[in-house]
Parts: structure tokens; sequence; C-alpha cells
């Protein structure tokens, strides 16, 4: 039986594991869902409604956000050869072409990668496993798997918004605000320390 793969899904996943592998060299579907969660948080702090995203995260067992649509997204990727799985995934040169296609033909992604990339290139502005774990900690996964784990896409950020305005940097640039919430994170971890 075919599973119904959503769009934003599908393209979604493409996006995140293509960036992924430049920076990375592979990648996991667990960063695939977690860099998807932050391009999430970052659609809902610009502005737009969060029911826009068009899926939701729930927390797995690893602690990392996870979205059935996206894993759906992920194997159809693996099965028809646009991801390819040695020790890491890694995206095939048919999965690049078919990125391409999508975020230069389809106008409906062009909003959606603005907010990808200021999600994934933090992983490239900041040392990639302090990124990472910086966004495990984040304030809105504690407080969803505090919530029963429910499907969830609630976020709080309005100490982001204060941080970047009082640096004096555009809040509506999104590198920076990306980069910000993951500094404001890893401070307030190292406080709990």
């Amino acid at each position: 039986m075919n599973k119904q793969i959503e769009i934003e899904a599908f393209y979604d996943s493409l996006s995140i594991g293509h960036k992924l592998d430049q920076f990375l060299d592979g990648f996991t579907r667990q960063e695939i869902h977690l860099f998807s969660y932050f391009s999430a948080f970052l659609f809902h702090y610009g502005g737009n409604p969060v029911e826009e995203w068009k899926y939701k995260f729930i927390i797995d067992s690893s602690g990392y956000p996870h979205s059935m649509q996206l894993e759906n997204a992920i194997e159809r990727h693996e099965a028809v050869g646009l991801f390819e799985f040695r020790n890491f995934l890694t995206i095939t040169g048919r999965g690049t072409d078919e990125y391409n296609k999508f975020s230069k033909e389809l106008a409906l992604f062009k909003e959606r990668e603005k907010y990808i990339e200021a999600a994934c290139s933090t992983s490239i502005l900041l040392p990639y496993m302090e990124t990472k774990q910086a966004l495990l900690e984040d304030m809105n996964i504690s407080k969803a798997k505090n919530l029963g784990n429910e499907n969830w896409l609630d976020f709080e950020y309005e100490n982001l918004k204060k941080i970047t305005e009082s640096l004096g940097a555009p809040a509506d640039d999104l590198t920076i605000s990306a980069v910000t919430w993951v500094r404001l994170i890893q401070l307030s971890q190292n406080k709990k320390e």
C-alpha cells in the first residue's frame, strides 16, 4: 500500500538532506527531523501561522522531534533512489536533480526555502555538534515532552526577538535569528550547570 506523501514534507526532507549532505557529507533521519523542526520554529517566528507548516512533530524515544509525514517522505526518497544509505544517508545525483527541479519550478517552496536555509546554516556557522545539542535542549522540545508528547507545534520565542533587537540586528534576518536562538539555548544550559 502506498503512503500518501505530503508535498511539503517531500520537499523539506529533500532540501534539508541536500544542505546537510553539502555541509556534513552525510546525515541521519533524526537530523532531517531536527532541522525541519527548527525550520518550522523559524517559520512561525517569521510571523506565519503555525498550521501553514502543514505537518506536526512529536518527540521520539531518543528525544528528537519526529514527524510521521516527514518520515514517510524520507522512506520514499530511499525507496526511489533519491537518498542512499551507507554509514549515513546521502543525497544521490538523482536526489539533487529532483531538489533543483522543485526549488526552481515551484513558487510554493521559495518561501519555505528561506527558513530551511537559515536553520541549516547554523550547522556551518556554529560547531555542528554544539548546534545539534542546543536544539535538542530547546525549551519547546522540553515542553512537548512534559505535555505527554501529543502532536504539537507550539513555539515560544519572545526572548529571541528581544535579544536579536538588542544586538541591533534586524529581527527578520533569519540566519542571525537562528544563530542567536542556538546561542541563547547554549547560554541557558551553561547557567544550569
